[in-house]
């Protein structure tokens, strides 16, 4: 009894959250600076939840003095006061939620100081890996079913890639994973520079001395974003896909490529994708990967390289080109087998052709987006 009359709720309530405040504060800032180990995303997820009930709580015990806060006047008599807090805090959380959501330049550099913030410490190795994953297996596929386990590499943040399968003639069979920006051609960004002097010969999303926000315009283009194509992004892949513009581009058309079933989210972790192979009739058959990133640039593949290329001094800035990896599986054999894919070149700088550059010599970070893929045949 005498423990129950010492302990004080107001003081157990308001400790509690200062606490779970100051932990949630310090999550924040870390996961903000630092790519997240799974510890401090799980401490700081729980500790969300803790605080959300004890909230929950002290709303109920404090529901009364609270209304008033919402009250446009205090008192009820002649010498009542305006309470001006209740506008003002209305005004700048609408203010804050519209303008995140509509991506405003300012608030969307504070986010891109955060990702350069997380990829400054590329240079190390997690010391954890953290995988997604993800079953993509279709109904109507009654081929052998395989799994593709991709380990990302240092400089791997938000790239565009594909994986598809093809004979060992180099005929296209299907697709298996395409990320949706490429697949649906909707990106949505626009990018310009600030300063079109400027030229850059460094990645800028891993450089201490630059950030992409400080040196280009981010905006969210509705009206033009089906007109800003990327045929540079993952050329190999579009050639094979092989649909082309007017314009002699080779990229997506909406309505004529069934290519949605494979299509999903830039998965932004080390990856386990499960998937099934139409029933092909082959014994042998080749899977292939290409990756890009954009604002790679190295001294090679600076930004004034190609001057004249439209594609590659455009809004993509896809600086270092695409890179490919091929693994060449045997399905003859009922037995577990395993994969591992290989570099073969690269792509082209402006997605002019759909052939592979074994030279890569001039490429630095591209490099790096991958640590290495295994095909798994079950």
């Amino acid at each position: 009894m005498s423990f129950i009359k010492k302990f004080n709720t107001r003081s157990f309530v308001s400790l509690t959250i200062f606490l779970s405040f100051s932990v949630i504060l310090i999550t924040s800032v870390l996961m903000f600076i630092n790519k997240h180990q799974t510890s401090i995303a799980l401490l700081h997820t729980i500790i969300g939840f803790g605080l959300l009930l004890i909230g929950f709580w002290h709303l109920k015990n404090n529901f009364s003095p609270l209304k008033n806060h919402f009250r446009w006047r205090f008192g009820r008599d002649k010498t009542s006061t305006k309470n001006m807090a209740l506008p003002v805090a209305v005004f700048l959380f609408t203010c804050l939620v519209v303008l995140s959501l509509n991506q405003f330049a300012p608030l969307l550099a504070v986010y891109e100081w955060g990702n350069t913030l997380r990829a400054q410490d590329a240079g190390a190795q997690r010391t954890e890996i953290v995988y997604q994953k993800l079953d993509k297996e279709l109904a109507n596929h009654q081929g052998p079913k395989i799994s593709i386990d991709l380990r990302t590499g240092p400089y791997f943040l938000w790239p565009q890639y594909a994986i598809w399968a093809e004979t060992i003639e180099g005929e296209f069979i299907q697709p298996i994973y395409v990320t949706s920006a490429l697949a649906k051609n909707n990106f949505v960004n626009k990018v310009t520079k600030k300063d079109n002097s400027l030229v850059f010969d460094t990645n800028l999303m891993f450089s201490n001395k630059v950030k992409p926000s400080e040196v280009f315009n981010f905006s969210v283009d509705e009206a033009t974003k089906d007109q800003r194509i990327r045929p540079e992004s993952l050329p190999v892949f579009l050639h094979k896909l092989g649909k082309e513009t007017v314009d002699g581009y080779f990229v997506p058309t909406e309505g004529e490529l069934l290519i949605d079933a494979y299509t999903g989210a830039t998965m932004l972790d080390s990856f386990l994708l499960a998937t099934r192979l139409k029933d092909t009739g082959f014994d042998k058959v080749k899977i292939r990967f290409e990756i890009n990133h954009s604002f790679d640039f190295n001294e090679y593949y600076s930004s004034d390289r190609f001057p004249n290329d439209e594609i590659y001094s455009g809004n993509g800035y896809s600086a270092q080109p695409s890179i490919i990896y091929e693994a060449v599986i045997d399905l003859s054999s009922d037995a577990t087998k395993y994969f591992p894919m290989a570099l073969i070149g690269q792509g082209h700088h402006s997605g002019q052709n759909g052939e592979i550059n074994t030279d890569v010599s001039k490429l630095t970070t591209a490099l790096e987006l991958v640590d290495r893929i295994i095909v798994e045949v079950e």
